[in-house]
């Protein structure tokens, strides 16, 4: 009897350890690759982090071999056979290695998404089209490729195979069914994460319990089980934080353009920088060690119009998209990957047309690349000029799409074909994995600490070139020009490496003639500010849409700058900034005097007045915008006059 216990139970047994080990063991190579999102890691932290591990990592080996359970321990004869066996083996490798293989791919993905990888993943690499950034990827972590290759081997050279002799029937079932039935107990509990049956199942919000730092909740997760438990999820929950008459009091997207009639209306030229970080400009981060990497932009900010802090709604290109042409944030999930993608929507050429204005996007890559072609559309800019349109293949990076400095040349003569006024909105390339710049070029500009520090000086020096040919025309004098990064990229200052750095970017405004673009100004402005400030300043009359702030509207106070990331939704205000995790708050910072947010004053009750103020504000926004997602009302345009020729 003990023999044929020992042939069934610890040959599983060994292997659900070594998965146990395995997963112990992505989770420090991820900790390792990613280290540098990960400041201030103290022994109570670590101990968290592995404490809350090892149950979602228990969790995902549950799910992920229910069925591997079932074809060791099922009592049947015929899994006694060899052809059997060797099933099961190759099937338990093969499903453990890809859940090994994802926590190992999510390390370098990573710091694109700033978040464990969720379902939305398979929507999102349709989109973004990453078949050239993995090739890249495997190149340069040939270590995590490595690894991959051993990871296969050692499961399949540790796997021990359950045995059990068919021919004793009394013993066979009974060790098969008490093997069945502890397995499926083990796995129950397993899944939920705790001892207690009524206790819910965890999930991804859980993960922050274990740690004082929100943000290191990734670290608890594994990969495996974040898609497992985000597949056929709702996107956007339905909130009821507040009654529905007391909640447009609170906060309504649904506003009213009330500022003085304009004649003579200014063109617009938007200017989308990829990967831009505030950390790149010495204007902007004064602590920067090194000389600007953009010296260009920051000569332009001297002669603009900036803000004490700006901020991103998004961690990625396409949420850029959503918030500068639309206002709206990118929660839990980006809008043009999500259901929603289908909602109506009113962009900002909806709003210009009938002031007269021509509107025009140019972006160097792929036509229809990541479906900006197709938002912008619905968001009213007719015209787009992509790299279909440059037809010059001789000027392409072999990546991406049109290298930024003949592409941006190719936009200024372009945008002189417009007829005003006119609304053009350029979205540069260049600065981007993999981050190369022409060869012409790699004597040009220095190296800098990190690897996008040289496309970034590239692409400044491309924008330098730009408004080197733009100045010479008529239509330059009348335009305002308005600057944003899409998203932040690589940072090396410790002050950049938190929650409020993950979304520090670039954003000013520069007029050649009218003063009132000049200056500094206290607060903050966030991407989905920018369209309903456009609004009033080109004189647009009647209601409009929009998350953001008008700024120049000084009868209403700005709420603050929203975002989300690592399942937390965060509202920074002046001096202040906060998280929420959808139930409560879980972090408090004063970030003047803790610029690396290590301080969480959450529990501090002199701080309660304040956490009161901005997690009521907070909650208005993501219900208003949960429901609106949810019921298709992101427009208060009435739909276009169809007329039908005879």
């Amino acid at each position: 009897m003990k023999k044929d216990i020992s042939k069934l139970y610890l040959p599983i047994i060994n292997n659900f350890l070594l998965l146990i080990a395995a997963y112990i063991l992505c989770r420090l190579l991820f900790w390792w690759e990613n280290r540098s999102f990960f400041n201030g890691l103290d022994t109570t932290e670590i101990l968290g982090i592995m404490h809350g591990g090892w149950r979602f990592d228990i969790a995902a080996i549950s799910y992920t071999n229910i069925l591997y359970l079932l074809m060791v321990v099922f009592p049947c004869h015929l899994k006694e056979r060899k052809g059997w066996r060797l099933a099961s083996r190759i099937f338990f490798v093969f499903i453990n290695w890809i859940c090994l293989i994802s926590n190992l791919i999510d390390a370098v993905y990573f710091p694109f998404s700033q978040r464990r990888t969720t379902a939305s993943v398979f929507t999102e690499f349709a989109s973004d089209n990453l078949t050239g950034i993995f090739a890249v990827e495997i190149v340069r972590h040939w270590y995590f490729t490595l690894i991959g290759i051993l990871l296969l081997i050692g499961l399949w050279y540790a796997y021990r195979m359950p045995i059990l002799a068919p021919h004793k029937r009394l013993r066979y079932y009974f060790l098969c069914i008490t093997a069945f039935l502890i397995g499926g107990i083990a796995a129950f509990f397993g899944i939920r994460g705790y001892l207690d049956i009524e206790m819910r199942p965890i999930n991804n919000s859980n993960a922050k319990n274990f740690v004082s730092n929100p943000n290191n909740a990734a670290l608890v997760l594994n990969t495996p089980f974040s898609i497992i438990r985000t597949t056929g999820k709702q996107a956007y929950p339905n909130l009821s934080y507040y009654e529905e008459e007391q909640l447009p009091i609170i906060f309504s997207p649904e506003k009213q353009m009330s500022c003085p009639v304009k004649e003579h209306k200014d063109n617009i030229v938007i200017l989308l920088l990829e990967s831009f970080s505030s950390e790149y400009s010495k204007r902007l981060t004064p602590s920067l060690p090194d000389d600007s990497y953009m010296p260009f932009l920051d000569s332009l900010m001297s002669e603009g119009l900036t803000y004490d802090l700006s901020l991103s709604n998004g961690i990625k290109s396409i949420d850029a998209q959503v918030s500068v042409f639309a206002s709206i944030p990118m929660l839990v999930e980006s809008f043009m990957t999500a259901q929603a993608a289908m909602n109506k929507v009113d962009g900002l050429g909806n709003y210009l047309k009938p002031l007269g204005y021509e509107t025009a996007y140019f972006h160097g890559a792929d036509n229809g690349s990541l479906g900006i072609e197709a938002f912008v559309k619905t968001c009213g800019i007719n015209k787009y000029f992509g790299r279909n349109e440059y037809a010059n293949e001789a000027d392409h990076d072999g990546r991406w799409g049109i290298w930024d400095e003949p592409f941006l040349q190719f936009v200024a003569r372009e945008i002189g074909e417009l007829k005003e006024p006119f609304c053009a909105s350029v979205f540069t390339l260049t600065s981007h994995h993999p981050f190369k710049i022409p060869g012409a070029y790699r004597d040009t500009f220095p190296e800098g600490p990190l690897q996008i520090h040289k496309c970034i000086r590239y692409t400044d020096h491309s924008l330098h070139r730009f408004f080197d040919y733009a100045k010479k025309q008529p239509w330059y004098a009348n335009t305002l020009f308005v600057f944003t990064g899409d998203h932040t990229n690589m940072r090396y200052l410790p002050e950049s490496m938190n929650s409020l750095g993950n979304f520090k970017v670039p954003i000013f405004f520069f007029h050649p003639t009218d003063t009132t673009w000049r200056g500094h100004r206290k607060g903050i402005i966030q991407q989905i500010d920018i369209m309903p400030t456009l609004l009033h300043h080109v004189g647009y009359q009647g209601p409009y849409f929009a998350f953001g702030n008008d700024l120049l509207d000084q009868s209403v106070p700005p709420h603050g700058s929203i975002a989300y990331l690592s399942d937390q939704y965060q509202l920074t205000e002046p001096d202040w900034l906060l998280q929420f995790d959808g139930e409560q708050s879980t972090a408090l910072y004063y970030y003047p005097l803790d610029p690396l947010l290590q301080a969480n004053l959450i529990a501090d009750p002199k701080m309660a007045e304040r956490r009161e103020e901005m997690e009521h504000q907070l909650k208005a926004i993501i219900q208003q915008y949960m429901y609106r997602m949810n019921h298709n009302r992101l427009t208060v345009l009435p739909p276009p006059t169809i007329i039908h020729k005879p």
